[in-house]
C-alpha cells in the first residue's frame, strides 16, 4: 500500500504530469496518425480512381484501409499476409517509409519541445498507445502487425532522448560524460561517420549504374504493369520509392562481395549470378544478369582503400595518441561499422511472396564481417605506420633487411671468387667459407680490445661501425689505393697476385 500511496502522492503533486503534458501527448499522437495517413489516404485515392474496374470494385473501402495498414506495418517490422496462403507473405521492409516516419516523429517532438524527461514520457506513451489502437482497429486479417507497437515505442523513445539531450533537459550525468569522452572514442565515431558516408556513396553509384544499364528493361516492365494509366503509374512509383533504401543496401552487399538473393537458390554477386523467377516489379528489372568478370573480386578492396584514406586524413590525431589508444579507435570503428552494416542488412531482408520468394535480401553475416575486417585492416595499418613507435619498428626492419642483403651478397662474391681461384690453381684449399668468419672475428677482437683499453697491434686492420657518415673500413695500408664497399674488409691478394 505504501508504494501505491507514494504513486498517488506523486500524481497529486504533479511530478508525473508536467505543465506541458497535453502538448506532449498531442504531438505523440500526431506523429503516429500522420504516418499512418501517409499510406492510407493515397491507397483510398487510388481505389476511388480505379473503382470502375471489376478487380478494384470487389474491394470495399474498409478492405483498402486494412491493406494500407498492412503496408504501413512493413515500415515497422510487420508482415502482410501469411506464408501458408496462396499469395504468400510480404515482409520486405519499406525502409523508405521508415525514414519518413522517423522524420515525422522528429518534427513532432521538436514541436512539443519537452521540458523534462517526464514530458518526453508523455510523448512516448501517447505515440505507443495510438499505434496500439490503430493495430487493433485496422489490421488486416492473418497478418503480423503487432510489431508496430514496440517499434513505435523504440523509435519515439530514441527521438525524444536525443532531443532532450540536445536541448539540455535530459539526463544530467550523460552530458558531462559525452563532453569529456576520450579522444580515441571521438576519433572512432568520426571515422565511422565518414566511412558510412563512403559506403552510402558506393551503394548509390552501384545502384545508379545498374539502373542506367538496365533502363530499357525497367521501362518495359513498368509499361506492361501500368498500361499507361496515371493512377497505376503513381501508385507503383510511390511503392517502389519505399524500397529505394532497401535496394541501396542490396547494392552495398553486391559491392562488398557476398551479394544478395531474390528467391531461394538465387545469387547476385560480382563473381556469380544465379537468377530465377522474380516478381514483376519494374525496379527488379535492374538486377544483374551476368557476373562482371574476374575484376569483381577486387571490388571489396574499395572499402579497404576508403578506410586507409579516412585514417590517413586523421594521421595528426593518431600521432598524438598512444599506440593502444590508436588501436582501440580502429577496433571500435570497425566493430561499430560492421554492426551497423549487419543491422541495415537485416532491415533489408524479408519475404516477397510464396514459395521460393520467402528468402529475399543480402547475406548479412558475410557482408558485415567483410566490412568490419576491411575497415579494421585499413584503419589499423595507418594507425601503426603513422605512430612513432611503428615508424621506429619499420626503420629497424628496413635496416635489418639491408644488412642481411649485403651479407648475402658478400658471401656470394666470396663464393664466386673462391671458385675462380680453385679453377686457376687446382688443389688450392677452399677459403671462401672462412673469409666471413675471419672478418667477424677481427671485428669482435677489436671490440674486446677497445673495452679493455688496449691498443690494437700494428698492422691489424681497423673496423668501424657503418652509419650514415661512415665510408667503410680503414687500415694502415689504405693508402695503397682501390675503392671498397662500406662495411666489408679490404681485398687481400694471394701469393700469385690474384684475389682469392
Amino acid at each position: 500500500m505504501s508504494a501505491l500511496s507514494s504513486l498517488g502522492e506523486a500524481w497529486r503533486r504533479g511530478t508525473w504530469r508536467p505543465a506541458d503534458w497535453f502538448l506532449a501527448a498531442r504531438c505523440g499522437m500526431e506523429a503516429v496518425v500522420l504516418g499512418w495517413l501517409l499510406v492510407v489516404l493515397p491507397a483510398v485515392a487510388f481505389y476511388l480512381a480505379s473503382s470502375s474496374r471489376d478487380a478494384a470494385a470487389a474491394l470495399s473501402t474498409g478492405s483498402v484501409v486494412r491493406a494500407a495498414t498492412g503496408l504501413w506495418s512493413l515500415a515497422l517490422g510487420g508482415s502482410w499476409g501469411t506464408s501458408t496462403s496462396r499469395e504468400g507473405a510480404l515482409s520486405l521492409p519499406l525502409t523508405g517509409l521508415t525514414l519518413l516516419l522517423l522524420l515525422l516523429t522528429r518534427a513532432s517532438v521538436r514541436r512539443a519541445h519537452p521540458s523534462s524527461p517526464a514530458s518526453g514520457g508523455w510523448v512516448v506513451g501517447a505515440a505507443t498507445t495510438t499505434a496500439l489502437v490503430l493495430v487493433l482497429v485496422a489490421s488486416p486479417a492473418a497478418s503480423r502487425t503487432w510489431t508496430v507497437v514496440p517499434a513505435t515505442w523504440a523509435l519515439t523513445s530514441l527521438v525524444v532522448a536525443v532531443e532532450l539531450q540536445r536541448s539540455g533537459s535530459g539526463w544530467p550525468a550523460l552530458g558531462p560524460w559525452w563532453q569529456d569522452r576520450p579522444a580515441w572514442l571521438h576519433l572512432a565515431l568520426r571515422q565511422v561517420r565518414q566511412l558510412a558516408l563512403v559506403l552510402t556513396a558506393l551503394a548509390v553509384v552501384a545502384a545508379g549504374v545498374a539502373l542506367v544499364l538496365a533502363g530499357g528493361r525497367v521501362s518495359r516492365l513498368h509499361d506492361a504493369l501500368t498500361d499507361g494509366r496515371f493512377a497505376d503509374t503513381l501508385g507503383i512509383t510511390l511503392l517502389q520509392l519505399g524500397w529505394v533504401p532497401t535496394g541501396l543496401v542490396w547494392a552495398l552487399s553486391w559491392v562488398v562481395g557476398p551479394g544478395f538473393a531474390v528467391g531461394s537458390g538465387s545469387v547476385f554477386s560480382p563473381t556469380r549470378v544465379v537468377a530465377g523467377a522474380v516478381p514483376s516489379l519494374p525496379v527488379l528489372g535492374a538486377l544483374p544478369t551476368t557476373a562482371v568478370g574476374s575484376w569483381g573480386t577486387a571490388l571489396p578492396f574499395v572499402v579497404l582503400v576508403a578506410a586507409v584514406v579516412v585514417a590517413w586524413r586523421d594521421r595528426s590525431s593518431l600521432r598524438q595518441m598512444r599506440l593502444r589508444q590508436a588501436g582501440a579507435a580502429a577496433a571500435t570503428a570497425s566493430v561499430v561499422l560492421g554492426g551497423g552494416t549487419a543491422l541495415v542488412c537485416l532491415a533489408a531482408s524479408g519475404q516477397a511472396g510464396p514459395g521460393r520468394m520467402a528468402e529475399v535480401g543480402p547475406r548479412e553475416g558475410f557482408t558485415a564481417l567483410i566490412v568490419g575486417l576491411l575497415t579494421l585492416a585499413g584503419l589499423g595499418v595507418v594507425a601503426l605506420i603513422t605512430h612513432p613507435w611503428g615508424q621506429v619498428v619499420t626503420r629497424r626492419g628496413a635496416g635489418a633487411t639491408v644488412d642481411d642483403t649485403e651479407d648475402a651478397a658478400q658471401e656470394a662474391r666470396e663464393h664466386v671468387g673462391t671458385g675462380a681461384g680453385d679453377a686457376r690453381r687446382p688443389g688450392r684449399p677452399e677459403r671462401g667459407g672462412s673469409r666471413g668468419r675471419e672478418a667477424r672475428g677481427a671485428r669482435e677482437g677489436q671490440g674486446r680490445e677497445a673495452r679493455e683499453g688496449r691498443r690494437p697491434e700494428a698492422g691489424t686492420p681497423q673496423w668501424y661501425p657503418v652509419g650514415e657518415d661512415d665510408v667503410g673500413p680503414r687500415d694502415r695500408g689504405a693508402a695503397q689505393g682501390g675503392t671498397r664497399r662500406a662495411g666489408h674488409p679490404p681485398a687481400r691478394r694471394g701469393e700469385d697476385g690474384l684475389a682469392p
